[in-house]
């Protein structure tokens, strides 16, 4: 986690790491979020805070959370992250239920449910922000 301190100004460094992790120039990428070069610029100088709806557009084209691009949070993605944790629970040897050990089949089935369940949850939870 990120300090309270920090995380005011970390839109900028995101914004930057992000863009250039995908090898887009700042004039493409205020093109595909609907800005001129010089506003996205300035969200990256820090002259400016990019508004609510610009930090969506940013988190749909590079597929990490507001959150994350606003330094709240150092996962990129609370849905990748989620997964990451379900395989590593279901992953594991020797899981018991009321005393009797979860068999390789069910536990495959439980990671199916859940996997499913997350992305429903995220989906709807996607849809309460727009």
């Amino acid at each position: 986690m990120v300090e309270r301190g920090e995380d005011e100004s970390m839109y900028h460094n995101r914004l930057r790491e992000l863009r250039l992790e995908q090898g887009y120039t700042m004039e493409e990428v205020g093109r595909m979020i609907g800005v001129k070069k010089s506003s996205y610029a300035s969200y990256e100088s820090k002259y400016r805070q990019p508004p609510l709806e610009k930090l969506k557009s940013f988190s749909k084209l590079y597929g990490v959370s507001v959150d994350y691009i606003l330094g709240l949070t150092d996962e990129r993605n609370a849905e990748e992250s989620m997964h990451i944790r379900l395989r590593e629970i279901c992953g594991k040897k020797g899981l018991h239920w009321d005393g009797m050990e979860i068999p390789g089949e069910v536990l495959s089935l439980l990671e199916n449910v859940l996997e499913d369940a997350a992305r429903k949850y995220t989906d709807l939870s996607y849809r309460k922000e727009s």
